[in-house]
């Protein structure tokens, strides 16, 4: 297993093995999870945990990508990933220094037509929708081309770190999204007893949601950021 994979591995084990630790903390459920998959044998135990505890990992991280990754896209970075829109200068997420090096080296090296770029260095393109999309689909095609081409290099194999935190964090502030909303489910029934104690735990789940996404954001930029910085 090379090292992004384990990565990969830990960011789908971990939220899942908190995810069942939490159901019955910070959840509306009496009874640990843990509980209902433990067979109370040494040897099968541990192995059945991380298996499961991956699965639902894996479960989490679909459902963190329709669901705290589009609040990211709506809240942060005008409804698109920032990839798309790191090199659209009317967004102003790039630095006009930057760019303008940026763009230079997409034309000369990666032979992006001029035009193309001519559309991410006109701040008047997010205003007409032709243009916007055509800009978009050029910023995610010079993303592309530098994540592969980085890929290979020492600084580059940082920056994809960070979007192994990325993935962390956003399937983190999915588990509190739905641990929060299950609450509040549960309240609506009658099945939680609207003690402030609960009440407290709820603002406690959507409260930690958002500091995930924040963090899951910040996480996202400096991955695409460090991707440029390490090879352009």
């Amino acid at each position: 297993m090379d090292k992004y994979s384990y990565y990969d591995t830990l960011s789908n084990i971990i939220p899942g093995l908190f995810f069942i630790w939490a159901l019955s903390v910070l959840g509306p459920f009496k009874k640990s999870g843990l509980s209902y998959i433990l067979t109370g044998n040494p040897i099968v135990d541990p192995i059945l945990l991380l298996a499961i505890s991956f699965i639902i990992g894996h479960i989490l991280q679909f459902l963190s990508k329709y669901s705290t990754e589009l609040l990211i896209k709506k809240f942060f970075w005008k409804g698109y990933m920032f990839s798309e829109v790191f090199l659209i200068s009317g967004y102003k997420y790039c630095k006009k220094i930057e760019l303008t090096r940026y763009l230079d080296f997409s034309e000369k090296d990666l032979k992006i037509s001029k035009a193309n770029l001519q559309l991410l260095s006109d701040p008047e393109a997010i205003n007409d929708q032709e243009k916007l999309k055509q800009a978009i689909e050029t910023s995610q095609a010079i993303y592309r081309i530098i994540d592969a081409k980085a890929s290979d290099t020492v600084k580059g194999q940082k920056a994809q770190l960070q979007n192994f935190y990325y993935s962390f964090f956003r399937n983190m502030s999915c588990i509190f999204l739905i641990l929060g909303l299950l609450d509040l489910f549960a309240l609506f029934l009658g099945c939680y007893e609207s003690s402030l104690k609960n009440i407290f735990i709820i603002l406690i789940n959507f409260i930690l949601t958002c500091i995930f996404m924040v963090q899951a954001k910040q996480r996202g930029e400096y991955y695409v950021r460090g991707l440029f910085w390490s090879y352009v």
